[in-house]
């Protein structure tokens, strides 16, 4: 199947599961993480933490549907909801 972009917000379901899972990624070597979030359906490609107080995750996917994002997460989906939005078009300006 193609794989999609997807845009993922991820919204912690309290303080106690954002403070886990802050301390699960950064207590985990890369390499697990990446594991972690890497599947034959769906793979993450960037995470960004929101800022201070904010209890949002924003992560940028290549998936061959919503469920499959979903579907890789495993029991982290017990920590924060997930909403994915398909992308049609992606602009890279780092080049």
């Amino acid at each position: 199947m193609i794989m999609k972009n997807y845009l993922a917000t991820h919204i912690f379901k309290s303080e106690e599961m954002k403070k886990k899972f802050m301390d699960f990624v950064t207590s985990t070597p890369h390499e697990d993480l990446k594991k972690g979030v890497t599947g034959a359906k769906a793979r993450c490609l960037v995470t960004m933490v929101g800022a201070g107080d904010s209890m949002k995750v924003f992560c940028r996917w290549e998936a061959e549907s919503k469920d499959a994002i979903i579907e890789q997460l495993g029991d982290m989906n017990s920590m924060f909801t997930t909403d994915p939005e398909e992308c049609g078009n992606i602009m890279d300006f780092r080049n």
